[in-house]
């Protein structure tokens, strides 16, 4: 009897040893270990998109359900979309203030910047600049009853707004400081629609911002606002580019390929329509 125990015994385990044989072996359908050479397939590459997302139409917080990627929408939102669709890339959207999205993208917290940034040279010596995908320039907005302003010498002795870091910025302070026009104060605003809105309550005498975003505001405020460009042409005009590390050039040749044949079939201009007409801001 016990010799019949002992031979079952051994039986089963060497069924047991041979099942789990088989099973480490398994070329078929079912999970295994077995390495039949194929090459893994490569990780999807995500980048982390910079901007910031108070400049309609480039970029702001769509309604619920309404965002091309996630909560956002604009125009930069949505060139990057196609963009990325093209590479074969994933974007995560980095909302931050911004006069911050350089020193961010030089830190690498982000990959690239798209957030209706002008290209100037002082900005390329930090950044490498895409080509450019948008001609804007600066508009002078005020109460639609002040008739008095009409130009930025006009504004002397004033408060005039901007968006902190902005083109706008730059120009108000270096005219502000090269004599130009002497201001009573120039108000540093992160977002464009903290300064319109001190604009209505009076306790600012203008606010300027590009072009396209002073349209959209004037839609919003038909009977309260009124905007206009320079007649002494006080700002030259602009161009608006992507901005990437120094150090990614190929990143940067990837989305210039990109961009420029997208730019070349009206596709920029067919998101600039398609918001303008969306949030109201027509020429």
């Amino acid at each position: 009897m016990k010799k019949l125990f002992l031979t079952l015994a051994i039986l089963a385990l060497a069924l047991a040893a041979f099942t789990a044989c088989n099973s480490g072996n398994d070329n078929g359908d079912g999970d295994n270990n077995y390495d039949n050479g194929g090459a893994a397939a490569e990780p999807r590459r995500t980048l982390v998109m910079g901007t910031s997302a108070g400049f309609p139409p480039f970029e702001f917080i769509a309604d619920y359900g309404q965002g091309v990627i996630g909560q956002y929408a604009g125009i930069d939102i949505s060139l990057v979309y196609r963009i990325a669709q093209e590479l074969d890339v994933d974007i995560v959207i980095q909302d931050q203030e911004f006069a911050g999205l350089i020193t961010a993208l030089q830190s690498r917290q982000i990959d690239f910047i798209a957030a209706g940034m002008t290209i100037r040279p002082d900005r390329a010596e930090f950044v490498n600049f895409s080509v450019p995908y948008y001609t804007a320039g600066q508009r002078v907005i005020v109460q639609a009853g002040n008739t008095d302003i009409n130009s930025i010498a006009d504004l002397e002795g004033l408060i005039v707004g901007v968006q902190m870091g902005t083109t706008a910025d730059m120009a108000i302070t270096d005219g502000h400081n090269d004599g130009v026009v002497t201001f009573q104060d120039i108000a540093r605003f992160n977002q464009p629609a903290h300064g319109i809105l001190d604009l209505l309550s009076g306790s600012l005498d203008a606010f300027v911002v590009d072009a396209p975003v002073a349209r959209n505001f004037l839609a919003a405020y038909p009977d309260e606002l009124r905007i206009f460009y320079d007649p002494n042409e006080f700002f030259g005009p602009e161009q608006f580019g992507m901005a990437f590390h120094l150090e990614d050039l190929d990143l940067l040749a990837e989305f210039n390929a990109v961009l420029t044949r997208l730019i070349a079939e009206g596709y920029v201009e067919y998101l600039y329509a398609h918001y303008a007409a969306l949030l109201g801001g027509e020429e």
